[in-house]
């Protein structure tokens, strides 16, 4: 079978899709992989690079994550690069003629360009925001939504996505293709951490995570950094604003209040330590680290609440304080919160290291029960039941909805 894969995003977005694509291939699949520079093309890997224009986070590191500064340069940043990965994408799927599609809901003209060569179109969301539901509402909206909206209020996300809808509207009129929604949708994310609600229909699959544990030895420095703990991570991925150096000061006066060394992963910017916490001796600092190698080493970790980044600390058995900045996480955070995993999130703009230190406090004492659920996500496969759900779908002996 010929498979097409394209994301659009960050680390968070990219790196599922790259798991996946290692998976498929490994399956037998010829694998066409699409991605942005974000992402470096491996040429040992099992699948073909199809490498998008631009990156995004050349965006990030000029406006970081601010919305406002998102909507005032629209049309003179974000809609060149998406005309230009739209179109790109489009171009490569009519030329490779895959059977089947999967792609990241920012593609949003990957299902009609599918369609179009008769193959099959599958939407992997990262989170659940697009199919409705009376047991939650979708992420990305305030969580103080009542209950009874949960259903109705899918309307207001798929409004803010209309203005994506023009050129996917025009491509169809284009291929002359009328079908321009996902056959399936794949919900990569851990049951364990969201039951897949009893009203969706049987075409829309939360799978599990879709993640490679990063294997790898630990250089001495980090090794022997970790080994006399308790440690804190600190890590906000790709997150960036102008609040990274007051961050990380805050996060060093807490952790040092509760006794604890700290790890601060800078990432795109989230944090910007000072010349002091290079010197510090209880203060280690990392662009980038291993989750799987280091997180098992840490006694609580503080992050922005990304799918990803969260799966990854309770997988872990890590429990978390998060500080999101937008988007789904602070949906992560209240429903984490909620299921009793870890404490209510903490802005991320704080700058009093107190709150963050009883934060940090009520965390550590709910490391049993984060230890309960890593246990039960380990039966999880979430890559073998992406690839179960692919492999049934392209041969028509699914119980999904008729194609």
């Amino acid at each position: 079978m010929k498979i097409f894969l394209a994301t659009l995003g960050s680390r968070g977005d990219n790196e599922p899709f790259r798991a996946l694509a290692l998976e498929v291939s490994s399956a037998g699949h010829e694998v066409f992989f699409a991605h942005t520079l974000d992402l470096a093309a491996d040429p040992t890997a099992p699948y073909t690079d199809v490498v998008l224009p631009g990156r995004i986070s050349e965006v990030i590191a000029n406006q970081g994550v601010s919305p406002l500064k998102a909507l005032l340069n629209y049309r003179s940043v974000m809609k060149p690069l998406m005309d230009g990965i739209l179109d790109a994408t489009t171009q490569h799927i009519i030329d490779i003629k895959p059977d089947v599609v999967v792609y990241h809901p920012k593609v949003v003209t990957a299902a009609t360009a599918a369609h179009s060569i008769g193959a099959i179109a599958l939407r992997a969301e990262m989170v659940p925001m697009l199919n409705p539901t009376a047991e939650f509402a979708p992420v990305g909206l305030p969580s103080w939504i009542p209950s009874s909206w949960n259903k109705a209020s899918y309307r207001l996300i798929h409004a803010s996505l209309s203005a994506f809808n023009g050129k996917a509207k025009k491509l169809a009129d284009a291929l002359g293709v009328r079908q321009t929604e996902p056959d399936i949708s794949l919900i990569p994310v851990s049951p364990t951490l969201i039951s897949p609600p009893a009203d969706w229909p049987e075409d829309v699959v939360i799978t599990g995570a879709w993640h490679i544990p990063q294997r790898g030895q630990l250089d001495e420095e980090l090794a022997q950094f970790l080994e006399f703990g308790p440690v804190l991570y600190a890590g906000f991925g790709s997150m960036k604003d102008s609040h990274g150096a007051r961050r990380a000061d805050t996060i060093v006066q807490a952790a040092r209040s509760q006794g604890m060394r700290v790890l601060l992963v800078t990432g795109w910017g989230g944090l910007e330590p000072s010349a002091l916490h290079e010197a510090a001796p209880d203060v280690l600092i990392r662009e980038s680290v291993s989750h799987s190698e280091v997180l098992p080493h840490c006694a609580v970790a503080i992050h922005h609440g990304g799918s990803g980044t969260l799966h990854a600390m309770v997988r872990a058995g890590v429990p978390s304080v998060i500080m999101p900045f937008l988007g789904d996480q602070p949906w992560w955070a209240d429903h984490l919160h909620r299921q009793g995993l870890g404490p209510a999130a903490i802005s991320a703009k704080t700058t009093d290291y107190r709150k963050v230190a009883s934060a940090i406090e009520t965390a550590r004492e709910l490391r049993d029960v984060v230890q309960v659920a890593a246990l039960a996500m380990e039966s999880e496969d979430g890559l073998a039941e992406a690839v179960r759900v692919i492999e049934e779908a392209e041969a028509g002996v699914h119980p999904f909805r008729a194609l």
